[in-house]
């Protein structure tokens, strides 16, 4: 079943403040005399680490033991955290001792949260100068992106605090608000303020909404500063959630491998293991042991992660133009291919996206999402690309093009749908873009393949 690229649903958009526009100028500097891309490997002294986590306690479930060799190394490491946490109600209320959280009880286990990460960092080694609070909505990141909350004035509310802008002091951006543009913003400026040469997303594919929303908001906020290109940094990603059956077992095992979790299988994903010293694994479990208040509700889930090393895969891309690195990347002897798809995740088997794929033709480039059973009426299929606008001569502009399917009633032969984005359109998409392929039943999103890079 094919979608013809007609009519999308387009927007314009501006993700950078005039500061960090100006900052801009910082990087081309500094791209003078930077080295030449490296190889898809794991550096392994890097200078300047940065690892951006959308709650406190992500960071070091993920990269707790990689975080504290690094620095022990020798190396800088930041963290950066999207959200306080501070949407956890079961957590709210154990803390204010409520079954009814207020805003404020919301509020109360932002400010725990922050003096726990500050108390869990420290064990690691990092100072408090070098973690930075942005105060974005916990469980709500998603959603900022999927109803395109961009400006200021389109802010999104969160139903936990009531707030709209950031209600901390501490945050990176005082009265920040809750919008894709001010996000955007706050991450580019850190970019180019800090200069990481390694930077740890979560995975697209993490199952948690503000986990895969976080990645998305940061390769954008890379994408964008062509942080990469300029720098020869590297960026690799880490998994917290992906279901109730990983990691296997959910218990303390710290002398057993963390392996990798049963994703679909395109685009590719190859991880790499860092593994861990009996050091570091013991630091990591006392720095996990200063979120106290997460540990008492679900012990056995977070100390799984206490293992003998650490999984991080590289950014999922599909390359078009012949142009990078990343199909010969992914072929690097120091990974290893993750398994192939062992099971459903979701309830319509109609709506369960096993692969995505992207091919150049004639007529535009085609995007296919193959599914676990046949297309249905019941469900809507979308495409939405966030490319660049090349003819843009301001700061840089940003189109979101929008392509839907809904399948007509009768029996479709072929599991899998396809969508054709048209060579107009292409040519204001740019020679890079993020996409991601959705399915909706009753506007609510079932399934979606995460997003991915495309090289065009």
């Amino acid at each position: 079943m094919k979608a013809r690229g007609t009519a999308p649903c387009i927007r314009r958009l501006n993700p950078f403040s005039k500061r960090v526009a100006w900052l801009v100028a910082g990087i081309v500097l500094v791209a003078l005399l930077a080295t030449p891309a490296r190889a898809g490997r794991l550096p392994p002294a890097p200078a300047r680490l940065l690892v951006i986590a959308p709650h406190p306690d992500d960071e070091v479930l993920g990269v707790g033991g990689l975080m504290y060799s690094a620095f022990q190394q020798g190396a800088e490491v930041k963290v950066v955290f999207m959200t306080m946490g501070d949407g956890y109600s079961v957590a709210a209320g154990i803390l204010s001792a409520t079954a009814w959280p207020t805003p404020g009880d919301y509020l109360a286990l932002g400010n725990h949260r922050r003096q726990e990460a500050v108390a869990a960092l420290a064990a690691l080694g990092l100072r408090q100068q070098n973690i930075v609070f942005l105060g974005y909505p916990d469980r709500g990141l998603a959603s900022i992106i999927d109803n395109w909350h961009w400006s200021p004035t389109e802010a999104y509310t969160s139903p936990h605090t009531g707030c709209s802008k950031s209600p901390y002091s501490f945050t990176f951006t005082p009265n920040a608000s809750y919008c894709i543009s001010q996000i955007v913003s706050d991450l580019a400026a850190i970019l180019i303020d800090y200069m990481p040469d390694l930077i740890l997303v979560p995975h697209a594919n993490d199952t948690h909404d503000d986990h895969h929303a976080t990645y998305a908001l940061s390769i954008f906020a890379i994408q964008h500063l062509d942080y990469v290109e300029l720098t020869s940094a590297e960026v690799f990603c880490y998994v917290v959630h992906s279901g109730p059956k990983w990691p296997a077992p959910w218990a303390y095992q710290p002398d057993q491998p963390l392996d990798p979790p049963p994703w679909r299988s395109q685009p590719g994903i190859i991880w790499h293991r860092a593994e861990l010293s009996h050091e570091a694994r013991d630091t990591k479990l006392q720095a996990l042991r200063k979120y106290s208040s997460q540990l008492l509700l679900m012990p056995s889930f977070l100390k799984s992660f206490i293992r003998t090393n650490e999984l991080l895969a590289q950014v999922p891309v599909i390359d078009l133009s012949g142009d990078h690195d990343s199909a010969q990347a992914l072929e690097h002897d120091d990974g290893e291919a993750g398994p192939a798809l062992q099971h459903l995740r979701l309830f319509q088997p109609s709506g369960e996206i096993t692969s995505v794929v992207a091919r150049q033709g004639d007529e535009g480039v085609s995007i296919t999402a193959t599914l676990a059973w046949r297309p249905s009426s019941s469900i809507t299929y979308r495409l939405n690309i966030v490319g660049h606008d090349p003819s843009s001569n301001s700061e840089p502009a940003v189109d979101l093009f929008t392509y839907d399917i809904t399948p007509a009633g009768g029996r479709s032969e072929r599991w899998e749908v396809s969508f054709v984005v048209p060579q107009d359109d292409l040519e204001h998409i740019g020679a890079k873009a993020l996409f991601e392929v959705v399915t909706l039943r009753r506007n609510r999103v079932i399934d979606r393949s995460g997003w991915i890079l495309l090289f065009l």
